[in-house]
């Protein structure tokens, strides 16, 4: 049997940050990814026809890369304004409290830019807002987080054991952070 490669095309993104507004997602912080698309006009218009609609519909899958098990995808199809998909691929090791801020947010805003485009230097700079429901994925990420995060600490010299209690620490410390809301 053999097995096709999907034709999705993936960006990595190029700059991150969070965004709060005691409007948007009941005052939670909210990662903000800068997607370098290149030649894609197609997403640029995307971001640009959401300006002029209160709401879009799309729909959201995590995958894992099938070729490359240490690198995680989330799948966005817009159905309106216009259809696209397209993903925006992750290292695990590299990007986890991104993922996992995603995750926790239930929200990503995306944004088109060049690495050194800072979020804080581009607040208004067109931006659409994904809802990222929960997919049941949250246990599955759950284990692969724990595995990054030991085998992290296991690469810094910490042993097995301690890899595990510092990797619980750090989570729960990252966490927490995610639960922060702006007040009203």
């Amino acid at each position: 049997m053999k097995i096709e490669k999907s034709k999705l095309r993936t960006f990595s993104f190029a700059e991150e940050g969070l965004l709060s507004s005691h409007n948007i997602g009941e005052g939670r912080l909210i990662p903000v990814l800068v997607l370098d698309v290149g030649e894609n006009q197609d997403i640029n218009d995307l971001i640009q026809m959401h300006d002029s609609i209160i709401a879009g519909d799309a729909a959201i899958t995590w995958i894992q890369d099938f070729y490359n098990r240490k690198d995680f995808i989330l799948r966005i199809k817009f159905i309106k304004p216009m259809e696209i998909s397209f993903g925006i691929r992750f290292k695990i090791s590299e990007d986890y409290s991104i993922i996992d801020g995603i995750i926790q947010s239930k929200g990503v805003f995306i944004q088109t830019g060049k690495k050194g485009d800072k979020v804080s230097k581009s607040l208004d700079k067109s931006k659409i807002l994904i809802e990222v429901p929960e997919t049941g994925i949250k246990s599955i990420w759950s284990q692969m987080l724990n595995k990054a995060l030991i085998s992290k600490y296991k690469k810094m010299g910490f042993s097995r054991t301690e890899s595990k209690e510092i990797t619980q620490d750090h989570i729960l410390k990252m966490r927490e952070l995610w639960k922060i809301r702006q007040n009203q």
